[in-house]
């Protein structure tokens, strides 16, 4: 019995085609490409010698398909109807029609690897360091703090407060005894099956749950683990703030409900003053302008407070609550990072600059300001499909772009962000931004 030939397809025509115009080096025209293509197909070209309509060949018409996806991807160029040339970027290198087919169908385009721009993390972290540290010199540094900031003393991120949260609830309404083992296990199980959106998560969760009880156990999902104020980043941080005698930075912003900041402060002697919606209102025009002043702009959960001193309109946790600030533009949340981002130059640490809120202010402030902000922000770890290595071309490719678009984003909010590896090295940035200043 004759073996059947192997039916070929469009995509099987790319690479041929992409090294006949190659290795020709000169325009060519349809006839002749086929020509060529049919010699470097064999025998299998016989399988589409068939009419695809009335003007051309099965073979003809999948050949134009593989030249239109070229042509899309940038490799070859059609000067003139009929004729065809590679282009001039294309130097040769191994391509896969794969490769091409993904490029030209999520809009991207060709770009050999010998240009594939590096970007230079180390001179822009070095430039915005320097900076950051002439404004460090000149009293003018404002900082905000986000999750990331606590969690380097073993605070729970948002994801995590949230699981941790749902669970404190689960525990508190069941009969069942619970191990803290399985408090573990429910909370990891909680992490990957929570909502796509965390906000809307937070909202479910407080339904039907009486307000001292939402309370407790919200703070009850702060303050499971014991946290580790003496560590790396809050050291570096104080280090920061605290100039020998001198004061350096006296307007912090944070997210977080913790008083872990709080703590520090009082154990390196640090005179403050934490300020939530009621305090701020309230604030005396004769304060102590020596302090430094804290503003818990989600609300504040000391570890010692009994639930009756929270005051829950301070609290923004759940969905509704983000709506409210986001709706009310003399908000004192809203009205005090503006006036921040108004009159000095902030930074923000521990700060993934994912909410909503924080960007329409960026925008706003951005919109009518040429002031620069900063961001230490760790890059992304990029998830690969196992066919693809970090080695490989296509990674560079998606490595840049993505570091580049990100990166971009920022800019357009009036952020220049200082890039790290990992948020171990962010104790490092900030002990730069001091020593720029001392030299």
């Amino acid at each position: 019995m004759k073996k059947e030939n192997t039916m070929i397809t469009f995509d099987n025509l790319i690479i041929p085609t992409l090294k006949i115009l190659y290795e020709m080096n000169k325009e060519m025209s349809i006839k002749e490409i086929d020509k060529v293509l049919i010699a470097y197909v064999g025998e299998n070209a016989c399988n589409l010698s068939q009419m695809h309509n009335s003007k051309q060949t099965e073979f003809s018409y999948r050949a134009a398909w593989a030249r239109t996806y070229l042509k899309k991807f940038g490799l070859i160029e059609n000067p003139k109807q009929g004729c065809w040339i590679i282009a001039k970027d294309y130097d040769g290198e191994e391509l896969s029609a794969r490769e091409i087919v993904d490029g030209v169908r999520s809009n991207q385009v060709y770009m050999p690897a010998s240009k594939i721009e590096s970007f230079d993390i180390a001179k822009n972290n070095e430039t915005y360091i320097n900076d950051l540290s002439k404004n460090y010199r000149e009293h003018n540094i404002c900082l905000f703090l986000g999750a990331g900031f606590s969690m380097a003393a073993n605070m729970p991120s948002w994801e995590q407060l949230i699981a941790k949260f749902l669970v404190s609830r689960f525990k508190d309404e069941t009969n069942e005894a619970i191990a803290e083992e399985e408090l573990s296990d429910l909370i990891e199980i909680a992490k990957l099956n929570g909502e796509s959106s965390p906000i809307m998560q937070t909202r479910f969760l407080k339904q039907n749950i009486e307000p001292e009880k939402y309370i407790e156990l919200l703070k009850a999902a702060i303050y499971q683990k014991e946290a580790n104020i003496n560590n790396a980043l809050f050291a570096s941080l104080i280090s920061l703030i605290r100039d020998g005698n001198i004061i350096r930075i006296k307007d912090i912003i944070t997210f977080n409900f913790d008083d872990l900041l709080e703590k520090k402060f009082k154990q390196k002697s640090i005179s403050y003053e934490s300020f939530t919606q009621k305090t701020y209102l309230n604030k005396s025009k004769n304060h102590d302008k020596n302090n430094v002043e804290i503003y818990h702009v989600h609300g504040y959960i000391e570890e010692d407070m009994s639930p009756d001193e929270i005051d829950l309109d301070d609290i923004i946790f759940s969905e509704e609550e983000y709506h409210k600030v986001y709706n009310d533009p003399f908000n004192w949340s809203n009205m005090k990072q503006v006036n921040a981002l108004r009159e000095n130059i902030c930074l923000f640490i521990g700060c993934s600059l994912s909410d909503p809120n924080m960007r329409r202010l960026l925008d706003i402030v951005h919109s009518k300001s040429a002031t620069r902000h900063f961001a230490i922000m760790k890059k992304e770890n990029i998830q690969l499909p196992p066919s693809i290595e970090k080695g490989q071309r296509s990674y560079q490719l998606y490595e840049n772009f993505h570091l580049h678009n990100r990166n971009d984003y920022f800019d357009s909010l009036g952020i220049n962000v200082i890039w790290v590896d990992d948020f171990d090295e962010i104790p490092e940035v900030l002990r730069n931004i001091k020593n720029h200043y001392e030299r």
